[in-house]
């Protein structure tokens, strides 16, 4: 397996800059050539022509061709013009299928992708090449999704270096797109490919809720218009340069244990965001900032694993907004893999990736992609380890740089101060409606049910019963057995009230006070308020109590309710009714004739 590269010179014949690639082809031991071809130029005049004289140069091959933001010549940015990658195979079986009309047939086309890829004999991979911009590429990979474990998938969006003009265009000797897909098939039991993304790009402050959506479309964020979330906390305000002042800034989405970047392209008048990628309601999304001590992290591990796999040709698939964000030092991240490899590849308006352990296809935004492969087992020693050297960076670079692992560290402490706070404020919710020995409602929450259900009974008519039971002779327990003992019995009453009571639909029990229980049953009348009473007396009466020689009882108190009582008035009158049942001799119901 071998990487050649051409910078194609339009004022020079093209089998000339070719003569090289034609001698290794000549030299027969090959089986497949796979050109890709990365340009800056949109001309179809110029790329046309270049794309057919490739094919009739070489008939066997299959040509890629993509705009491109960026062109990466031997892991460089090089001077805006067209790059040639010839990869040559000697045992990987390579397929090249090209789908048409893609819009409006998403799902179908994403079904086939699928179907195809299960259909080769040791398939290893999948690479898309795509525009993406015209069609609805998430229905696309939900379905590619589907297809068989441990294959890889990749790839990267067109998108030409301006920003401000929609070059979205893919091509070959046929001519330009922006309505079809370049997918290559890899496979072979001799063929490795590893596959991976590097970020870097750190969490700035708590989290959103996408509130409202449409694919690429943000419209709110915690019901408010997304805008706000750049205007508020960045005091970006929305004019013609929204785009490129946010771009140090992009939305973060945590999807699956994943992370999903998300720059945003335009923003609309009513506050919306067009973004480089779909979002869905009911994500959360982060601020974030590229953190260049984090990014050079991340980069070095991802280093480290390609050194280890041995490749002979590396593909580099890197955002645009990567090279916005080092400016004169975009080299500096991709340079290491030139001495692993022969390294080629664009700056992309977008990359694909497949997640390993969940099998999703997605669209990432702001990645490294970094695609390694080999035929056959290692063929040279390893190399020695390699690092990015960053101290390139000077004057406002480094400033930046000093500055963000600043801001990353204060992030980092407001986060976990604010992840306590939020634990705190669960914890004080919970004790506000909660008793914290028995985990059941409290009084005040208690309260707050049963005037619910005096309503409800009050609108549709249908009487509640309510239960107020008190444990007989309790404090024996406490003064017999200790307190520990008598707690315990208080957790082992909640569990026959709760048994009982959570059975019937739409009921609640809690804990009144002390050993004094209240329970709330709607669309129960005095007759079935007594019967339901009764049963649970006898299984209270017939359960051995941990700790308790001898049978514990219960006293209970039943009203049937018809909400339209005055409050005070009624929870007299159940009171009476438990007090009467204790007076007469306790382990007993009491109604009070109600």
């Amino acid at each position: 397996m071998k990487q050649m590269l051409v910078t194609y010179d339009q004022s020079r014949e093209l089998s000339s800059q070719l003569s090289e690639i034609r001698k290794e082809w000549d030299d027969g031991q090959y089986k497949t050539l796979l050109f890709h071809v990365f340009s800056a130029v949109s001309d179809e005049k110029v790329l046309q022509p270049l794309s057919a004289g490739l094919k009739a140069e070489f008939p066997e091959s299959d040509i890629l061709g993509t705009v491109s933001a960026g062109e990466i010549r031997d892991a460089r940015l090089m001077a805006p013009g067209i790059l040639i990658s010839a990869i040559f195979f000697e045992l990987a079986e390579v397929r090249v299928v090209k789908y048409d009309d893609i819009k409006g047939n998403e799902a179908a086309i994403g079904k086939t992708l699928a179907e195809t890829t299960d259909s080769i004999d040791q398939i290893k991979a999948v690479e898309l090449i795509l525009t993406g911009t015209e069609f609805n590429t998430r229905l696309i990979f939900e379905k590619m999704g589907k297809c068989k474990e441990g294959v890889a998938v990749f790839g990267g969006y067109a998108g030409g270096h301006s920003m401000d003009v929609g070059e979205h265009f893919i091509f070959d000797e046929n001519g330009l797109t922006d309505n079809k897909i370049f997918a290559v098939f890899y496979a072979g039991r001799d063929f490795h490919i590893d596959v991976d993304k590097s970020v870097g790009w750190q969490r700035l402050g708590h989290h959103f809720t996408v509130t409202k959506a449409d694919e690429s479309r943000l419209m709110e964020l915690n019901h408010r218009p997304a805008v706000e979330v750049y205007e508020k906390y960045l005091q970006i305000d929305r004019n013609d340069n929204f785009a490129e002042n946010t771009f140090e800034f992009p939305l973060i989405a945590a999807v699956e244990e994943d992370e999903l970047l998300r720059h945003t392209i335009t923003v609309e008048e009513d506050g919306t965001l067009d973004l480089a990628g779909y979002v869905t309601e009911g994500m959360h999304i982060y601020l974030c900032f590229g953190n260049p001590s984090l990014i050079v992290k991340k980069v070095n591990a991802r280093i480290e694993q390609v050194r280890q796999f041995q490749p002979e040709v590396i593909l580099l698939y890197s955002c645009s907004v990567r090279k916005s964000f080092w400016e004169d030092f975009v080299d500096m991240e991709m340079l290491p893999f030139a001495e692993l490899a022969s390294t080629a590849g664009f700056h992309t308006w977008g990359e694909v990736k497949r997640n390993e352990q969940t099998g999703n296809v997605l669209e990432y935004n702001i990645t490294l992609l970094s695609i390694a492969m080999r035929e056959g087992n290692p063929k040279a020693e390893m190399h020695p380890a390699l690092r990015v050297d960053d101290s390139v960076l000077k004057g406002q670079a480094l400033l930046m740089k000093r500055l963000t692992q600043l801001v990353a560290s204060s992030t980092t402490e407001l986060q976990n101060a604010y992840n306590h706070l939020e634990k705190m404020n669960e914890r004080l919710s919970y004790m506000s409606q909660y008793d914290t020995l028995t985990g059941i409602y409290n009084r005040r929450r208690l309260e707050e049910v049963i005037e619910q259900a005096l309503c409800d009974a009050s609108a549709d008519g249908r009487k509640v019963g309510l239960f107020m039971m008190d444990i007989d002779f309790f404090k024996r327990v406490n003064d017999t057995y200790g307190h520990a003992v008598g707690d315990s019995v208080l957790v082992e009453m909640t569990n026959i009230f709760k048994g009982m009571v959570d059975s019937i639909p739409g009921s609640s029990v809690g804990r009144w006070g002390g050993e004094e229980f209240f329970a709330v049953i709607p669309d129960c009348d005095i007759s079935r308020a007594v019967n339901i009473a009764e049963r649970l007396r006898k299984t209270v009466e017939q359960h051995d109590f941990t700790g308790v020689l001898g049978k514990l009882t219960i006293s209970i108190g039943v009203v049937a309710a018809t909400g339209r009582e005055e409050r005070m008035h009624l929870y007299k009158t159940v009171d009476d009714c438990l007090y009467f049942a204790k007076q007469n001799g306790r382990n007993q119901v009491s109604s009070l004739g109600s």
